[in-house]
C-alpha cells in the first residue's frame, strides 16, 4: 500500500463523512425554509430556486455523486486486475470534495444549524451574519430580474463562510429574525 493509497482512502471516507452528516442534519426537523413561497425566494445559484430540504429532492447532486463513485468503482477494478499501471484514482476524490459543495441546490435552517450547499454550519460555528444589497455593481446583478433587487445572505464563520440570495424583503425579515434568536441564544450558553 502506497502513500498514494492512503491518500485516496482518507479522501474517500472526508467525503463519505461530509455526505452522511448532510443527509442527517436534512432529517432534521427543518426551521426555515417551511412554506413554498419561502423555496421561491431563497436561492444558492442566482438563476434557479432550491430545493426542498429532502435527499430524494437533491437529484443533480446525487446524480453526480453516483457518477463520481463509479468512476472510482472503475478505476479501483481495474488496479486490482492490472497491479502493473498506476492509475491516479485519487484525483476522483480530490474533484468531488472541489465541486462538493456546490452541487447541492439548498439551503435551509435546521435544528442544529444551517444547511447551505454542501456545507453545514453549526449554530455555536456561527459568528455573524449580513445582508449585502445587489445593485448594479455586484457579481449577481442580472442574473435574473428578481435577483437584481434581493440580497445575498452572508453567514460568517471562523474558517469559512457560506451565502445565498434572498428576493423577498418579508424572508429576509424573517431569516434575520431566526438568526438573531439563534445567535442571541448561543452567545447566552456560553456565558
Amino acid at each position: 500500500m502506497t502513500n498514494r493509497d492512503i491518500l485516496a482512502g482518507i479522501l474517500f471516507l472526508f467525503l463519505c463523512f461530509r455526505f452522511f452528516r448532510l443527509v442527517i442534519k436534512m432529517k432534521q426537523p427543518t426551521v426555515f425554509p417551511v412554506t413554498e413561497e419561502d423555496l421561491q425566494v431563497i436561492r444558492v445559484q442566482p438563476k434557479k430556486t432550491i430545493e426542498r430540504p429532502i435527499i430524494s429532492q437533491q437529484k443533480s447532486a446525487l446524480t453526480w455523486l453516483g457518477f463520481n463513485l463509479s468512476i472510482f468503482l472503475i478505476l479501483a477494478v481495474y488496479k486490482l486486475l492490472d497491479t502493473t499501471i498506476n492509475l491516479p484514482y485519487d484525483f476522483v476524490f480530490i474533484w468531488a470534495l472541489i465541486y462538493f459543495n456546490h452541487i447541492w441546490n439548498l439551503f435551509a435552517v435546521v435544528e442544529d444549524g444551517v444547511l447551505c450547499q454542501g456545507k453545514f454550519v453549526s449554530w455555536k460555528n456561527i459568528h455573524s451574519y449580513h445582508f449585502e444589497e445587489i445593485d448594479q455593481n455586484h457579481r449577481f446583478y442580472g442574473d435574473s430580474p428578481e435577483v437584481n433587487s434581493g440580497y445575498e445572505l452572508w453567514i460568517m464563520t471562523k474558517y469559512s463562510e457560506v451565502s445565498c440570495v434572498v428576493t423577498s424583503e418579508v424572508v429576509k425579515e424573517k431569516l434575520a429574525g431566526i438568526l438573531d434568536a439563534h445567535l442571541k441564544a448561543d452567545k447566552r450558553n456560553k456565558e
